[in-house]
């Protein structure tokens, strides 16, 4: 065929594909699937048999259609995958519960709206321990095993998960306490009988070999005194080697102050020795801080507080502190010194010097004092302490002048069992204090002056939703009249400290003008119900009460004088913003405001 003849044919080949193609009718297109899905895909959730009430709550707790409730699927093959990895999950929960012969049945009616989802539980006979032994793998040394009312298990216990778990783990702690730190759990063998309706189980534990603690190196100190550090540890070499002893003098290094971290480094592998070295790797904290304050009351004013504080003075952790307090009523000066550890573990020196100047609608105040004296820790959670005091002051007191000198014995104790020191959730307060007074001039009578306080704190709902507090104080003073002591040493209450909804110091005995003149004794009690209404916002109803008498103790002359309120609170990284309204319950006319306002840092107590 001529090259003519070539190029006809292909012309017309072309003009042929071109015809169908144009004839040829569009391929459908596939299908949208946001407009085939089902338009409404949501769903209740119904599970029917379960053998507790707390296995019920993990069923829930474990349910990935629970937990995507808010989110629904994209189809309804997509809701049933959903609904089957919760078939495996409660499956699992009944297991770990005991129940190992459990069925688990899934319905899915989807011609209800909403889809119901029902899983009906069988969850068979509950199983229960018939054997449990411990053995050791060969080795050097054998330790002696646990008994198992040390472990908590008990023959005929249901054949739960969570103690078979926590007996193992318990076992590798107790021996990491009695020289064997490498234990390890070689096999763990359960095994469930469906015929007996029971487990055994049997754990192989390899102990490792026995170890002994020597040289204490340390690590990472810079500006701390290295000998301080090492009598901080009252270290004894060849000792039994013993975890609790390294927890808990890491933690003696971390309440220091000095540090930020305090960690104990890995030893070395194949050690030739039974006696090894430990080493501890301290990270240092800035020893230096400044800090800056602020708060307010329509009682009190604006006041501002700053700080300058050196924790590691002179290199072993001495702390050189000094406040400045500058508002409306006071103007102070504090300069605090603490050098801890003096003479004996847990044993600190404390000393300070106050300038002070206060004028309120009690006296105006000019003084200075000293302090000098030493505190201990007693079992962990109390502080005790005993000192020395002088104080000179020149008070203006109702229009007189007067000069005053005392010389004083303060005698201490505080407890402290809370989780945190702005805002507490859980625990207790407690503190009191004797302090014999010594008048060194002849305006000055000799008195004793007593005071306690304390509160306490439950949280109600988890996560701290709901947290009740309350509180307490107690003040007594023995000697002479209450005009006759100085009026900066009598008892006060009212205010953002005290009975909020009152003025400053004016809850108790008032003179012609309705100017406080304090007592010889005092009685206050609070109560409040912090509630979290997000992470970051809460809402703190509160009512106190309170009254001063001119007695030694409470004679209860006086009305006892309420206060109600509602505070606000902004929780934040360093603690919670409070900003609290209350008013006076029993108001007083000419003496108290309809209302008062409060704002600080922290919880009210």
């Amino acid at each position: 065929m001529s090259n003519s003849n070539k190029n006809v044919c292909l012309l017309l080949l072309m003009g042929v594909a071109l015809s169908l193609m144009v004839a040829a009718p569009a391929p459908a297109a596939e299908s949208d699937p946001v407009t085939t899905a089902e338009t409404d895909l949501s769903y209740e959730v119904k599970i029917n048999g379960a053998p507790t009430d707390s296995v019920m709550e993990l069923m829930e707790q474990s349910s990935r259609l629970e937990q995507l409730e808010d989110k629904l699927p994209p189809s309804l093959a997509a809701l049933r995958r959903r609904a089957e990895v919760d078939v495996e999950g409660f499956k699992k929960v009944l297991r770990s519960e005991g129940y190992y012969a459990n069925e688990v049945e899934l319905k899915i009616d989807n011609k209800q709206q909403p889809i119901a989802i029902t899983f009906d539980i069988t969850p068979g006979p509950l199983f229960r321990i018939t054997k449990f032994d411990i053995h050791f793998s060969k080795g050097k040394d054998i330790p002696t095993a646990p008994t198992l009312a040390d472990l908590d298990i008990e023959v005929g216990m249901p054949a739960r998960s969570e103690p078979v778990v926590n007996a193992g783990t318990q076992i590798i702690v107790n021996l990491a306490n009695r020289g064997f730190p490498d234990a390890t759990i070689a096999e763990q063998e359960a095994i469930v009988d469906f015929a007996t309706d029971g487990m055994e189980v049997t754990l192989t534990i390899d102990a490792g070999p026995r170890l002994y603690m020597g040289e204490l190196r340390l690590e990472g100190l810079e500006e701390v005194d290295e000998n301080y550090i090492r009598r901080l540890a009252e270290w004894q070499t060849g000792k039994l080697y013993d975890t609790r002893v390294l927890d808990d003098l890491r933690r003696r290094y971390l309440r220091s102050g000095l540090f930020d971290s305090v960690r104990l480094k890995s030893r070395e592998a194949d050690q030739p020795d039974s006696t090894v070295p430990i080493t501890l790797v301290f990270v240092e904290r800035d020893r230096r801080s400044v800090g800056v304050g602020a708060s307010f009351s329509t009682s009190e004013g604006f006041g501002t507080q700053y700080y300058w504080e050196n924790r590691n003075y002179f290199g072993e952790g001495e702390k050189l502190r000094a406040d400045l307090t500058i508002a409306e009523i006071r103007r102070e000066l504090k300069l605090t010194f603490v050098k801890p550890n003096f003479v004996k573990i847990d044993q600190n020196l404390n000393a300070n010097f106050d300038i002070r100047n206060e004028t309120t609608d009690a006296y105006d105040e000019d003084s200075v004092s000293a302090f000098i004296g030493l505190d201990r820790r007693w079992r962990k959670k109390w502080v005790v302490g005993a000192g020395v005091s002088a104080e000179f002051a020149k008070i203006d007191d109702s229009g007189v002048t007067e000069n005053y000198a005392l010389a004083g014995l303060p005698l201490t104790a505080r407890y402290d069992s809370t989780n945190d020191l702005l805002d507490p959730t859980t625990g207790r307060r407690f503190a009191a204090s004797l302090v014999p007074y010594l008048g060194l001039n002849d305006d000055t009578p000799d008195f004793i002056r007593f005071e306690m306080d304390g509160s306490t704190y439950y949280s109600v709902l988890e996560k701290d939703r709901l947290v009740l507090a309350a509180r307490g104080k107690l003040g007594l003073m023995a000697g002479d009249s209450a005009g006759a002591i100085p009026a900066n040493k009598r008892f006060y209450a009212g205010g953002g400290g005290s009975v909020r909804g009152y003025k400053y110091q004016t809850v108790g005995p008032l003179d012609a003008s309705n100017d406080p003149i304090g007592g010889r004794s005092l009685l206050e009690v609070g109560f409040e119900a912090r509630t979290r209404i997000t992470d970051s916002i809460g809402l703190v109803p509160f009512i106190e009460g309170g009254n001063v008498y001119e007695s030694m103790a409470p004679d209860f002359s006086g009305e006892f004088l309420w206060g109600a309120g509602l505070g606000f609170r902004y929780y934040t990284a360093i603690g919670p913003i409070r900003f609290d309204v209350a008013v006076p319950l029993n108001r007083r006319k000419n003496v108290d405001d309809a209302y008062q306002f409060y704002i600080s840092i922290g919880q009210a107590f």
